[in-house]
């Protein structure tokens, strides 16, 4: 039986494409198997608020801290600090 140069690199490039297809369906499975965990632990936390002897806990929260009382200038319009600059906002860049 004799086989060719041709021949034997198809058998070799084939078995590399069922090595990785091999990894790509083990990385699948992997992924399936962590969301179905996930899928069964939410709903044995449904099943428990479902149950008739459920009764919500009370969360306590923690006190706010109280400000600085001269971090603000109260007479300022718009809450501008004591340097005359405005309050930082979320999104804005620092220029």
């Amino acid at each position: 039986m004799a086989v060719d140069l041709a021949q034997l690199q198809q058998i070799l490039d084939n078995a590399q494409k069922a090595d990785a297809f091999k990894s790509d369906v083990k990385r699948a499975l992997r992924k399936v198997s962590s969301l179905v965990i996930n899928l069964q632990s939410a709903l044995e936390e449904v099943d428990a608020l479902m149950s008739d002897d459920y009764t919500p806990t009370v969360k306590e929260r923690k006190a706010r801290a109280p400000r600085e009382a001269g971090e603000v200038d109260a007479e300022a319009p718009y809450g501008r600090k004591k340097d005359g600059t405005p309050k930082s906002k979320p999104g804005r860049s620092k220029e």
